[in-house]
C-alpha cells in the first residue's frame, strides 16, 4: 500500500496509483475509495467515490484481468498529502485484520467468482451514490471494503462477510422502499378526489 512513497511532486495521478499496485489494483482501489465512506464524510464525497468504484466493479463484472482506465480520468490527480492521509488511516487497520486473514476458500476470489462480485459491487456503488436516508453510505462502504480486502488477501471468508452485509443492506433498502411506497399509496387514497 505504499502508493505515494515514490511519487514526485505534490500530486499523484490515478495512472501512477494503478501502475504501482498492478495486479492488486482491483482490491486496493475498492478499499481505497470505499473505506473512507464508512465514516462521516463531506457531502458529495460518496458520489465521487462511487464513480471510481463503478469503474472497477464494471470491469470485474465483464471479466477483465487488468484494470483499464480512460486517459482523461487516469490523468486526474489527487493531492499527495490527501492520499498519504487516507493510506495512513487505512493501512494500520488492514494490518490489524491481516492477522485473521489467510488464503482460504480461494475459489470465491478467483476470476469466475469476480464476475458476480462485480455485479454486486455495481449495485452497492449505486446505493452509495444516492442520498438514501436512515441507512446511509456506511453499510455498502463496509461491504465493498470487506470484498476488496478478501480479494487482496485471497480470503473467501472476508469476501463472504462482505457479500452477507451487502445482501442485508440491499434487503433493508428494498423493504424501506416498499414501506415508503405503501405509506405513500395509503396517504394518496385518503386524499379527497379532485373530481
Amino acid at each position: 500500500m505504499r502508493l505515494a512513497a515514490s511519487a514526485t511532486g505534490d500530486r499523484v495521478t490515478l495512472f501512477e496509483i494503478v501502475a504501482r499496485i498492478r495486479a492488486r489494483a482491483f482490491g486496493v482501489l475498492l478499499i481505497l475509495f470505499a473505506a473512507p465512506n464508512a465514516l462521516p464524510m463531506p457531502p458529495g464525497f460518496s458520489t465521487f467515490s462511487a464513480i471510481f468504484i463503478l469503474l472497477v466493479a464494471v470491469q470485474l463484472a465483464i471479466g477483465r484481468t487488468a484494470l483499464w482506465m480512460p486517459r482523461r480520468l487516469g490523468y486526474k490527480s489527487v493531492p499527495r498529502r490527501h492520499l498519504d492521509r487516507v493510506i495512513a488511516w487505512i493501512v494500520p487497520k488492514l494490518q490489524r485484520v491481516e492477522r485473521w486473514s489467510k488464503p482460504r476458500f480461494v475459489k470465491f476470489t478467483r476470476q469466475n467468482a469476480r464476475r458476480p462480485l462485480g455485479v454486486l459491487i455495481v449495485i452497492l456503488a449505486l446505493i452509495m451514490a444516492l442520498p438514501i436516508p436512515i441507512i446511509g453510505n456506511t453499510p455498502p462502504a463496509i461491504a465493498i471494503t470487506l470484498i476488496g480486502f478478501g480479494m487482496l488477501e485471497r480470503d473467501g471468508v472476508w469476501v463472504g462477510a462482505g457479500v452477507a452485509i451487502a445482501l442485508i443492506d440491499i434487503a433493508i433498502i428494498v423493504a424501506l422502499g416498499f414501506g415508503f411506497a405503501t405509506i405513500g399509496m395509503a396517504i394518496y387514497d385518503y386524499l379527497p378526489s379532485p373530481f
